[in-house]
């Protein structure tokens, strides 16, 4: 994951060589630890972590590599946890995308683009179109290299399932 991420900072892009070595992996750790149960659960991992980020890739709010990306971590994660793993790279890209908007001093330019995106949503057309995608908008301002904030929002969720913070909820 952290190479996948520092690549993602670097080129804006998760290579799919690297998103199919993490997902055979996991795929393979699934099985060995659990057999065919364990297959199932990566498998199902996988389609979660890749059901929940395609939408964003139809709309072109995102790159492939990224839903690869976070299809593959659910090879390791299983369906539940990419579900908490998502969610939690949401939030951890909430956080570093102000704090990049902070960083540049970008308030007009990240106002004036959120406008286009609430315009964006105005029809199915328009949401599916290249009006208002990720490179569109990364012509004016910095891209958020996804893969960071999945990496992170990863981080946190096995973490906390170690400790077992889920049980305690």
């Amino acid at each position: 994951m952290l190479l996948a991420s520092w690549n993602d900072y670097r080129t804006h892009r998760v290579p799919n060589w690297l998103n199919a070595l993490l997902a055979s992996g996991g795929l393979a750790a699934q099985t060995a630890t659990f057999g065919w149960q364990g297959l199932g659960m990566g498998l199902a991992g996988m389609l979660t972590g890749f059901g929940l980020l395609i939408v964003l890739w139809l709309m072109r709010g995102m790159g492939a590599g990224d839903v690869k990306f976070m299809a593959a971590i659910g090879a390791w994660l299983g369906p539940q946890l990419t579900l908490y793993a998502v969610a939690a790279g949401g939030l951890a890209g909430g956080v570093i995308g102000i704090l990049f908007i902070i960083r540049q001093k970008s308030w007009r330019q990240t106002s004036a683009n959120f406008g286009v995106l609430i315009s964006k949503m105005g029809s199915i057309k328009s949401a599916l179109s290249e009006f208002g995608s990720a490179a569109e908008l990364s012509r004016s301002t910095a891209v958020l290299p996804y893969a960071i904030p999945l990496t992170v929002g990863t981080m946190f969720v096995v973490v906390c399932d170690y400790i077992g913070w889920w049980e305690v909820l």
